[in-house]
Formats: C-alpha cells, sequence, structure tokens
C-alpha cells in the first residue's frame, strides 16, 4: 500500500507533466514552417505583408495570417484575403505546391488578391482537411478545376471570378462530391455552357447558401423533380442571360428560402401566386425584369418580410393599401414601375411599419399633395424611422409643410422632377441628420432658406433648375455645411456674396453654380478647395482672366465648365493629371492668341466662339507620337487661319470635329479619313477649296458631314454612296462649286436623313431613285441620325444642324431625329421632277427653287402628309397647281412663284391662307389669293371645268379676227367713199356733241368744240 500510494501520485505527476508540456509547446512544426517559407518565396508581396514570415522568427504560429491549433500546434488557418486593398497591397505571383505540407490545414483565404490570369491550382484538391476554401477576386483565369471535387470535408467555398480576367467550367460534374458544401459562390464565373447546373446543385443537401450570379447561364429549367434543397437559405441567380421566360415553379418548393434575388434577368409574366409558399421569405429581389400585372396582395400578408426590390419592371394597377400588414418591412423599393399607383392616395397604414428605414417610390403615380405624404410620414412611427425617402417623378404637387423637419433622421430625401413650388419651409434645417439632397427640376421659388445653412451632416445637396432667387451668403448659407462635397445649384437666379476670408469646405469636389452671378471678379475662394474635381460657373458674369494659381492647384479637374463669361486673355498649356480624363468648356469667352497644347487625356474640349487665332500645326502635332484621346473638339468660331495640317493618326479616338466659322484655307487633309471613330465632322464655312478626300470613306461611323460654304469643288464622289458611309444621316454640301450630276449612289444611304446640296453648279436630272432614301419615306425609323456624347454619366453633347427652312434659317438639336430635308435650291438642275420624290412622306422640308425644272407639278403630293414647307419657285414648271397641295394639313410655307403654272388655284382654307407672294410670276394662275379672277363664263359648268383663252383652238382666234375686220371696214368703207354720205355722218356727230356738251355744262351755257371735218 505504502508502494502503491508514492507509485500513484509519481505517475500522476508524470502525466500532468507531459500534458502540460504539449499544451506550453506553440512552436509549429519544421516542415510546416518550411511549407510556409516556400510558399512565400513564390509570391510577390509589395506591402511587406509578410515580412513575419522569416527564419529569425521561428515560430510560424505568430507569422501575420498564420492561426495554430492551440493543443497541437499544427497550422489549421491562413487568413491572407485582402478585401478592399489598394492595389499595391494585393499578393502576386503564383500558388506554390508547398502548400501539401500543411496537412491539418482547415482554412485557406486567399481572396482579393491578385494573381494576374494563372489558373486555379488543381493540387488543392488534394488538401483533404480543408473545410473553408475563398478564392474569390484573386484574378485567377482558365478553366475551374474538377480536382476540387475531393474535398469532400469543404463546407465553404468561393471561387468568385474577379479583376476582369474570365474563369470559366463547361462542366459542374465534380460538385455533387462535395457533399459537405453549405455555402457555394461561383458568382461571375462564365456557367454559359453548363445546362444541368441545376441537377447537380440539387445533389449538395446541406447548401444553405447558392451564389451563381452574372454566371452567364442561358438555361433555366421550368421543372426540378424531387427538390433535395431543403436547407436553401440564400438563392442569388441575378444578372444572368435566361431566356425570357417565367418565373420557374420549383422556386417556391424552397420554402426554407429566407432571400431570393433574381434581379436583372428576363423574368416575364406575372408574380407567380405559388410564391406565396416562401412563407419564410426576408428579402425578395425581383428589380429589373419584365413581370407584369399587379403587385399580388399575398404578398403583403408576410409576417417576416423586410426586404422588398422591385424596381423597373412593368407593374400597373393599384397598390394595396394592406400594404401597412408588413410590420417587418425595413425597405420598400417599387420604383420605375410607371403603371403603379396606390389604392385612394397615399396610404395613412404606413404610419404603422414601425421598422421602415427606406421608401422608394420613384416614378410611382401618385397624384397627391407633397405636404399630405409628409404628414403621413412625420407621424408615429416613420418619423422615429425612417431614413432614405425617394419621391422623384411621382407627379407630386403643391407646397412643403413645416412637416418635413419631424423627419429627424432622414438622411436621403430625393424629390427631383415633381411639380413643388414654394419656397423651402425653415423647418428644412430640422433634419439634422440629412446627408442627400435632390429637388431638382421643381417649381421651388423664394429664397434660400437660412436654414438650409444648419444642415451640418449634408454632404450632397441638388437643388437645381428651379426658380429660387435672391442672396446666398457665405456666412449665413454656407458657413456650417463643413462636410458638403457636392453641391449642384444650376439654373436659379441667385447672387452669391462671399466674405473675402471664407474658406469653403475643404472636400468639396462638385460645384455647379451656373447660373448665378458670381463675378465679376474671379472668384479667389476656389483657391481654398483643395480636392475640386467638377466645377461649373458658366454664365456666372466673370469678366476677369484666369489667374495663374487657377491650372497649377486644379489640375486634377475631370470637368471644367467656365463657358459663356466674358473671360479673357490667353490660355496657358493645359496639361493634367495623367489619371484624369477631363472634359473641358470654355466656349463663349473672351480668350485669345494661339490654341494652347492639350494633354493626351483631355476627353472634352469645347474651345468655341472665342478669339483664338493662329494655325492648328502646333495644337496637332505636339507629342506625335502620344494617342490621344480626345473624343470630342470644338474649335468653332475662332480666328483660326492657316491650312488644316495632315496630323490626325494619333487623334484615333475622335467622335465629334468642329473647325467650323474660322479662316481656313487649302485642302481637307487625307489623314481626316484615320478617323475610324468619327461620327460628327463640321468644317463649314471657311475657304477649303480642293475634292473631297476619297480617305474619308473609311470613317464607316460617321453620322453627319458639313462642309458647306467653302469653295469645294469637282463632282460630288460617289463612293459617298458607294462604300463606307452607310450610316450617313445629314450631309450638307451646300455653297460650295460641285459640278456634275447628283449620283445615284446617294441613294443608297437609307440613314440620310437630312440633304443638302443647294447653292452649286450641279446639272442634270434629279434622279428617280431619290424615292429610295428609306429615312424619308418612314420604311426606316432609328434615332441613330441623332449624336447624343456621355461623359460622367452626363449628357455632355447633342449634334445640331443649321437649316434654311420655312423661308428661315433654322438650328435643330434636341428634336433633329425628327426632322427630314431636302434642299437642291440654286443649281442648274433640269428635266421633270420625278414622281417617285412623293413616296418621301416624312419629308418636311422641300427646297428646289432656282432651278430649271420643267413639266408638272408631281400629283401625287397628297402623300406627302409631313411637308411643312414647300419650294419650287424659279423654275420653268407648268400645268395646275394639284389639287393634293390642299389636304396637306401641316404645310406652312409655300412658295411656287415665277413658274408657268395656269389654271385656278384649288380651293381650299389651306391654299387661300398663303400670301398673294406664293403663287405670283404665273401668267395663268387665277383665283384667291391672286388678285386675278377667273372668268365666270367659262366657270359656268363648275370648278375644274373652267376654259381660257390658252386652252383655246388657235381656228377660234382666226375667226374673231377676221369677224373684226369684216365688221369694221362694212362701216367705214362707205363713209370714206362716198362724200354726200361723209358729211351726214360728221354733221350727225356735231349735233350729237353740242347736245352732249349742254347736258355736261349748262352753267356755262357753252357748248363742245365743233368736229372737223
Amino acid at each position: 500500500m505504502i508502494i502503491n500510494s508514492m507509485i500513484v501520485p509519481a505517475v500522476i505527476c508524470a502525466l500532468l507533466s507531459w500534458m502540460c508540456g504539449v499544451a506550453g509547446s506553440s512552436s509549429c512544426s519544421e516542415a510546416e514552417r518550411e511549407a510556409l517559407v516556400n510558399f512565400k518565396a513564390d509570391i510577390q508581396d509589395p506591402s511587406g505583408r509578410l515580412s513575419s514570415w522569416s527564419g529569425s522568427n521561428g515560430d510560424c504560429c505568430n507569422w501575420r495570417g498564420v492561426e495554430c491549433d492551440n493543443t497541437t500546434a499544427h497550422v489549421i488557418k491562413l487568413h491572407l484575403g485582402c478585401p478592399g486593398c489598394f492595389e499595391n497591397y494585393v499578393l502576386k505571383g503564383k500558388i506554390s505546391p508547398s502548400l501539401l505540407g500543411l496537412k491539418h490545414l482547415r482554412y485557406l483565404d486567399l481572396s482579393d488578391n491578385n494573381f494576374q490570369g494563372i489558373p486555379i491550382p488543381g493540387f488543392l484538391g488534394s488538401m483533404s482537411s480543408l473545410d473553408s476554401l475563398f478564392l474569390g477576386g484573386c484574378g485567377f483565369a482558365g478553366a475551374i478545376p474538377h480536382q476540387l471535387g475531393n474535398l469532400s470535408n469543404l463546407q465553404r467555398l468561393s471561387l468568385r471570378a474577379g479583376r476582369g480576367y474570365v474563369l470559366h467550367a463547361d462542366t459542374l460534374q465534380w460538385l455533387p462530391g462535395l457533399s459537405s458544401l453549405r455555402y457555394l459562390n461561383l458568382r461571375k464565373a462564365d456557367l454559359s455552357n453548363v445546362s444541368d447546373w441545376l441537377s447537380m446543385v440539387n445533389n449538395l443537401p446541406f447548401l444553405s447558401e447558392l451564389d451563381l450570379s452574372n454566371c452567364r447561364i442561358s438555361h433555366m429549367p421550368s421543372h426540378l423533380m424531387n427538390v433535395n434543397l431543403s436547407s436553401l437559405a440564400v438563392l442569388d441567380l441575378q444578372r444572368n442571360e435566361f431566356a425570357p421566360t417565367s418565373l420557374p415553379i420549383w422556386v417556391s418548393h424552397l420554402r426554407g428560402l429566407t432571400s431570393l434575388d433574381l434581379r436583372y434577368n428576363d423574368f416575364r409574366g406575372p408574380i407567380p401566386d405559388e410564391l406565396q409558399n416562401l412563407t419564410s421569405i426576408r428579402a425578395l429581389h425581383l428589380s429589373t425584369n419584365d413581370f407584369n400585372g399587379s403587385i399580388p396582395d399575398w404578398l403583403f400578408s408576410f409576417p417576416h418580410l423586410e426586404d422588398i426590390d422591385l424596381i423597373s419592371n412593368k407593374l400597373v394597377g393599384k397598390i394595396s393599401s394592406s400594404i401597412g400588414n408588413l410590420t417587418s418591412l425595413v425597405n420598400l423599393d417599387l420604383s420605375f414601375n410607371y403603371g403603379l399607383e396606390f389604392e385612394g392616395g397615399f396610404p395613412t397604414s404606413i404610419k404603422g411599419l414601425c421598422q421602415l428605414s427606406s421608401l422608394c417610390l420613384s416614378g410611382i403615380t401618385l397624384k397627391h399633395s407633397v405636404s399630405d405624404v409628409f404628414e403621413i410620414l412625420g407621424g408615429e412611427c416613420p418619423s422615429e424611422t425612417l431614413q432614405v425617402l425617394e419621391l422623384d417623378s411621382c407627379q407630386l404637387f403643391g407646397q412643403l409643410s413645416d412637416d418635413i423637419g419631424n423627419l429627424k433622421r432622414l438622411n436621403s430625401l430625393v424629390l427631383t422632377d415633381n411639380s413643388i413650388y414654394g419656397s423651402l419651409p425653415a423647418s428644412f434645417g430640422g433634419m439634422a441628420s440629412l446627408k442627400y439632397f435632390r429637388i431638382e427640376r421643381n417649381k421651388i421659388n423664394g429664397t434660400l432658406p437660412v436654414s438650409f445653412g444648419q444642415l451640418a451632416e449634408l454632404r450632397n445637396a441638388d437643388i437645381s433648375q428651379n426658380s429660387i432667387e435672391g442672396v446666398v451668403s457665405s456666412e449665413i448659407h454656407l458657413a456650417k455645411l463643413t462636410k458638403l462635397a457636392s453641391l449642384r445649384a444650376a439654373g436659379n437666379h441667385i447672387v452669391l456674396e462671399v466674405k473675402r476670408d471664407w474658406v469653403p469646405p475643404k472636400q468639396l469636389a462638385v460645384l455647379d453654380l451656373s447660373s448665378w452671378y458670381v463675378g465679376p471678379h474671379f472668384p479667389i475662394w476656389l483657391r481654398e478647395i483643395e480636392h475640386l474635381v467638377s466645377l461649373d460657373l458658366s454664365n456666372s458674369g466673370i469678366l476677369e482672366p484666369f489667374p495663374d494659381w487657377f491650372w497649377g492647384m486644379h489640375s486634377q479637374l475631370f470637368y471644367l465648365n467656365m463657358s459663356r463669361n466674358q473671360i479673357p486673355g490667353r490660355l496657358p498649356n493645359l496639361i493634367l493629371a495623367p489619371s484624369v480624363d477631363s472634359l473641358f468648356d470654355l466656349s463663349w469667352n473672351r480668350l485669345e492668341g494661339p490654341l494652347p497644347i492639350i494633354s493626351s487625356n483631355m476627353t472634352f474640349l469645347d474651345l468655341s466662339n472665342n478669339f483664338l487665332s493662329g494655325d492648328l500645326l502646333n495644337f496637332l502635332s505636339s507629342n506625335p507620337s502620344q494617342v490621344r484621346q480626345t473624343e470630342f473638339l470644338n474649335l468653332h468660331g475662332n480666328l483660326l487661319s492657316g491650312e488644316i495640317p495632315d496630323y490626325w493618326s494619333s487623334w484615333q479616338s475622335l467622335k465629334v470635329l468642329r473647325l467650323g466659322s474660322n479662316n481656313l484655307t487649302g485642302k481637307i487633309p487625307e489623314s481626316i479619313g484615320s478617323l475610324s471613330n468619327l461620327l460628327s465632322l463640321r468644317i463649314q464655312n471657311n475657304s477649303l477649296s480642293g475634292e473631297i478626300p476619297s480617305s474619308l470613306a473609311n470613317c464607316s461611323n460617321i453620322v453627319s458631314i458639313d462642309l458647306a460654304d467653302n469653295g469645294l469643288e469637282a463632282n460630288i464622289p460617289n463612293w459617298i454612296g458607294e462604300r463606307g458611309l452607310q450610316k450617313l444621316s445629314i450631309l450638307n454640301l451646300r455653297g460650295n462649286k460641285f459640278l456634275g450630276e447628283i449620283p445615284e449612289q446617294l441613294c443608297s444611304l437609307q440613314h440620310l436623313q437630312i440633304l443638302d446640296l443647294s447653292h452649286n453648279f450641279l446639272s442634270g436630272n434629279l434622279p428617280q431613285c431619290v424615292g429610295n432614301l428609306s429615312a424619308m419615306s418612314g420604311s426606316r425609323n432609328d434615332d441613330q441620325g441623332v449624336i447624343y456624347l456621355f461623359f460622367g454619366g452626363a449628357k455632355m453633347f447633342v449634334e445640331y444642324q443649321v437649316l434654311v427652312a420655312q423661308g428661315q434659317v433654322k438650328a435643330y438639336s434636341t428634336i433633329l431625329n425628327y426632322v427630314r430635308s431636302l434642299d437642291l435650291s440654286w443649281n442648274n438642275l433640269s428635266g421633270e421632277i420625278p414622281e417617285e420624290i412623293t413616296r418621301l412622306g416624312t419629308l418636311k422640308y422641300v427646297n428646289l427653287s432656282r432651278n430649271s425644272f420643267s413639266g408638272g407639278i408631281p400629283g401625287d403630293l397628297a402623300s406627302m402628309t409631313s411637308l411643312e414647307s414647300l419650294d419650287l419657285s424659279g423654275n420653268q414648271l407648268s400645268g395646275a397647281v394639284p389639287p393634293g397641295l390642299a389636304s396637306l394639313t401641316f404645310l406652312n410655307h409655300l412658295n411656287l412663284s415665277y413658274n408657268s403654272l395656269s389654271g385656278r388655284i384649288p380651293s381650299s382654307t389651306q391654299l387661300q391662307s398663303f400670301d398673294a407672294s406664293s403663287f405670283m410670276g404665273n401668267k395663268g394662275l387665277c383665283g384667291l389669293p391672286l388678285d386675278v379672277n377667273c372668268s365666270s363664263e367659262n366657270n359656268s359648268s363648275g370648278e375644274g371645268n373652267e376654259v381660257y383663252w390658252y386652252d383655246m383652238d388657235w381656228w377660234y382666234f382666226i375667226s374673231i379676227v377676221l369677224g373684226f375686220l369684216v365688221g369694221f371696214w362694212g362701216a367705214v368703207f362707205p363713209i370714206a367713199v362716198y362724200p354726200n354720205l361723209r358729211s351726214l355722218y360728221f354733221g350727225f356727230v356735231d349735233h350729237m356733241g353740242n347736245k352732249l356738251g349742254t347736258l355736261l355744262m349748262p352753267s356755262a351755257g357753252g357748248s363742245l368744240p365743233a368736229s372737223r371735218g
């Protein structure tokens, strides 16, 4: 017993000593340390994240990102993910097979690094101890290795593609091998060739979260037998390429779903009633599909529903007031379903939604007083919880009331594009949490309230395009807005008063005060804004030149608009930060001197309507080796002279080029044809000569060409219609010296909607194929004729065209797509006007005046129902005015003067409303509005059967002459031959003369003098 009593404590002590020794041993094994060191050797680590992985620090369990088991000291986790990291912080290189030496590794996270297109290593499929593998956003490319199917213990797998590299799988047959999988993320992996994806996923009985968004999946099974996904809680299939179909019924069998995301697909038809089986649903995202019909009432009966997203569908009808039953609702977004409206007006039941944080109803027809809406939202629960309210384009009207100040937790308020009028209420300043506020394009008037300056948390405000007036003071309205990052207030009538020592918000990045009065001095306070990237002070009354410091400290500007001021002086070279794609509009000022040298990253430059002079050579040829990113270049309306240099090959990005209304001479250079992206070319109103360069045929995307009012000569080239320029919509060659005939090849331009060849020396006939111009006939209806250019999400440019129409010079821009015009006036064209021209039923303006057209006016003009202006004056047209003209109800300008037309002008309210000058110079025309009566005798048979002298047989005139001669000489001959008869005749005449004199002058008693025999 004594022995035993001594042995037992010794054994226990030894056992405890052994256990304590194991527990205290926290150093990883040499093999695992070596595996990590070898892994690091193949990794590029620019920021030194793995700097602790070194021999001097031998215990790898203490290395950054390494986690060991507390008992065995084996490496079990590697935390090397880098979400949100900058590029100079991420890991690169390759994945070493040395990781296979980590036999106990359960968790591997390499997500959001950048392995620059290498494939996912297949050896990862041999790391059988892994239960979590995160490789999302790592820049892997190529096929997903099927070896991953060997990881039977894996519970979480993320292979989310990213960084512009394509990761794909042609089969998912390996997926069922992951029998323990609970989380699967293949976002952005290309699964377009996988048709059995659903049946493969259906073999994962423990799967609770599945993300196959943006995977280019095209096949959506309508049925699935024996759904095994009872554990699935989260399903994300957004942004795929499913063929248009109704929502498959098998989705409704996933009764455990708490989140369903089907956004940005092409599902259509009504929202299926079977979805009401998803009684556990908390988040339902069905936006940007083609669902139609009404919102079903059962949707408002889900007890746990927190998030409803039905944006941008085609839902119509009434929204039930039972929406107030969704007491768990946090986010509701029904925006941009333009056929929806609330049953009985804006529902008061919303007052009971005590969890509501975000309410977005943009585009929903409310037709409601805005004050009533805020009275509802400002009472009870929403006033305490509501943070986001978006009601733009809701047809709201009326004035904002003080109830708006009750929404004290509101941080985002959007009321854009309504009919709200009146002043902003003083209670506006009570929304102390407001960070984002938009009320642009309403009818707000009055002055900006002082309370606006109390919104200390405001970061983004847009009050532009209203009628706010008065003074905005830096001291009263702006001093406390220290967090303001964006202020857009263009289009109001405001005077800015700034104290000399005012310091604007340091983080202000976007400032748009267009049409405010900021001048006359250049605003020196701009010097205090260090991070400004967008500035619009256009039409602001500035009369001083740019100071030198402006260009030095604002080289990071990507948008600058100082147009429509009176800024004088010279521009320095505009060399900007290399990472910035810049848009500068300095048009309509008084800038002078030579053109500045610009950075290659100047995307948009408008220097039009200034006094810039000199030639284009230095401007175009500086840094010829640099590829220019400029897409829009407008130098119109300056004093530029000399020839257009042949240096366009480095300007390949140009889409719009405007050099019009300068003093440019010489020929159009051949290198213009290298601008393959060109959409619009305007070099009108210069002194150019020579021919149109044939290289222009290479600009196959061009839509608009305006070379008017130059001295270009030779024939109009056939290649304009033969090849290349098949997208051409506008061709203006007005006022040049072009000779020869109009080429028939122009008739093949199926998009041509404006053709102006007037004021040239063209001859020959008007081709009959003119009737084939589809865009003028209405057989083609597209919108490519209008050029819009968007930069930074904003519409920066709209194509325009100046036309001579309705006898006036007009400029068209926003409605240019609806304009159809044919102007061939002031040429030497001859022959008949082809009847085929009447096929052009959408033509609005036709001018064929001052030519030598003969024959009649085409009779089927009634088919040209859109015609607003018709000028056929100064030709040799004959025959009658076609009755069809009287049926052209849109015709408001008509000129048929100085032809050889004849007959009665057809009677109609339309034609008789024109001035007589519309018909003058046609000697054979009669009837209103001319002051020439048509013969009533010849009109006895009714209108349309008139007989005039120019229509009678010539024998008729001969018989009249003969009858006159016979009658005349029958009376005169006897008097001339017989004297007695002559004396008797003159005596009778004297007697009758005396009698007539007595009657005419009885008071004078005189008589008419006697006739002499």
